[in-house]
């Protein structure tokens, strides 16, 4: 008999990546402002939704190229001396391995440096865990689902976890049980920004993190 497949996100659903936007925010600022945010204060604005430039230039008078700032962090936020500082939760071996015994996990995310991606999963010991690694380039607009399903047959059964609207919407195209995790960068408020009422309330499920999938394994 098959296994049900659980499709999962990396960023903000097994790593956190709190510290790497960070850390890359501060680096890029002018000198006198890199103490302006503590980090959790950096945090607090970008699960608000919030453009940290467009923050710091409207608090401070500053005008900082927010195009320029986007466009540097597209092509230096995958180095390893920013990866680096990304952080499995605590909570994320422990799942993984409960996860592997019962279902067939595959890794989807978006990254544009492959090479650095796989350097980075076998460093935090996660790679055994999943039956194959998916990744989708930030170029383009192209749904995480399309490249699921060049690969493999979804059915109802199956499910797909992140905690973006990119995920939600793959989760949804694909006809799987859709969990929204918390741990990430974005709260509900991107559901309903983003999804219809009824694709909000009757097929989204809302959960604090990966852990939580546990009590939906025998239902």
């Amino acid at each position: 008999m098959m296994k049900t497949k659980i499709f999962m996100d990396y960023d903000g659903t097994i790593v956190s990546n709190q510290k790497r936007l960070f850390r890359f925010f501060i680096d890029h600022l002018p000198e006198d402002y890199k103490n302006v945010l503590t980090e959790e204060e950096f945090w607090h604005l970008k699960v608000l939704g919030v453009h940290e430039i467009d923050w710091i230039n409207r608090n401070f008078n500053l005008s900082i190229d927010k195009r320029d700032f986007d466009e540097c962090k597209a092509k230096n936020i995958e180095e390893m001396k920013y990866l680096k500082h990304n952080e499995l939760f605590t909570y994320s071996i422990p799942v993984l391995e409960k996860l592997t015994s019962e279902f067939d996990l595959f890794l989807v995310t978006r990254r544009s440096n492959l090479g650095n991606l796989i350097q980075e999963i076998n460093d935090n010991g996660i790679s055994r865990y999943f039956k194959e690694i998916i990744v989708i380039k930030h170029k383009g607009n192209e749904c995480k689902s399309v490249k699921i399903l060049e690969k493999f047959e979804v059915s109802s059964k199956d499910i797909f976890v992140g905690d973006t609207e990119d995920d939600i919407r793959a989760g949804l195209k694909l006809g799987a049980k859709t969990f929204f995790v918390k741990s990430g960068i974005r709260r509900e408020w991107i559901l309903k920004k983003c999804f219809s009422e009824d694709e909000a309330i009757s097929k989204i499920h809302v959960i604090d993190n990966i852990s939580q999938l546990m009590r939906y394994e025998y239902e």
